[in-house]
């Protein structure tokens, strides 16, 4: 964003965006249990407290956003899903929804509010973690993995029996492409969900074995570098004793040889 950063926050920008990436990452991983509580109608003060927090924090990193950039019209063209989240992660968006008796679409809220979570949090894994493969691979893998077993906690609760470590255990299944088979989606959407979810399981899977056989590789070969390090390091030091002596025998006979020229040119004097 540096390019269309206004100049004066340059130095404000470096200093609080990274900050404020993790933050978002941890924003979207509680906003799930925090949906699921509310799909059973859990009314605690916690749960407040911590829905509010989640919204500030998606609040705050938008309007940080907005206010640094030279064009807000382009910025709120570009960052929409920032936006869509703050609007469906507002705490009292269910409780409205709900007082004018549109119970589905609470509940279809709900569910957009996990995926537009899901987005932003993938986005801010992409900037924080793009340099580092095996923890973005990993990370990535979590998210999607926990926002699959909230959504389907979500739109068929029966299936799962109302129980998000059922709904857990269904997506890790379903995104390591085991399918035990004892816990299956039977409405349209979760089977288009199930097959997202496989599809998207083959692919990071894959990129996670092959970080990790990288990783490894790495390690060897730079265990491998340091040995061929130390091993030259030896050769120099022996060399360095060998020419050393070697060296000083040298120059001393040289020197005798001179004091000896010295005395016979006296005694011919």
């Amino acid at each position: 964003m540096n390019d269309e950063t206004q100049p004066r926050y340059l130095d404000l920008q470096r200093k609080w965006e990274r900050s404020l990436d993790p933050l978002v990452i941890l924003a979207a991983l509680a906003t799930i249990p925090i949906v699921i509580l509310q799909e059973r109608n859990f009314d605690h003060l916690a749960v407040s407290v911590i829905d509010w927090l989640i919204w500030a924090i998606f609040l705050v990193e938008y309007a940080f956003g907005i206010t640094i950039v030279k064009s807000r019209k382009t910025y709120v063209r570009r960052n929409w899903l920032g936006l869509a989240v703050v609007v469906f992660s507002f705490p009292m968006l269910p409780d409205l929804l709900a007082s004018i008796r549109v119970v589905r679409v609470a509940r279809i809220a709900r569910l957009l509010r996990v995926l537009l979570v899901t987005g932003r949090g993938l986005h801010a894994m992409r900037s924080s973690l793009a340099g580092q493969s095996l923890i973005y691979v990993a990370a990535l893998t979590t998210l999607l993995t926990v926002s699959a077993a909230a959504l389907m906690s979500v739109i068929e609760p029966e299936t799962v029996r109302s129980d998000f470590g059922s709904s857990l255990w269904w997506a890790v299944v379903t995104v390591t492409t085991v399918g035990y088979g004892d816990i299956a989606p039977v409405t349209p959407i979760g089977r288009g969900l199930a097959v997202v979810l496989m599809l998207s399981g083959l692919g990071l899977l894959s990129t996670l074995a092959a970080s990790i056989s990288a990783y490894f590789v790495g390690s060897d070969t730079d265990r491998e570098i340091a040995g061929v390090h130390e091993r030259l390091d030896r050769m120099l030091e022996e060399v360095h004793a060998y020419v050393g002596p070697a060296g000083s025998n040298t120059n001393r006979t040289a020197a005798e040889s001179q004091q000896t020229d010295f005395e016979g040119s006296d005694r011919l004097a």
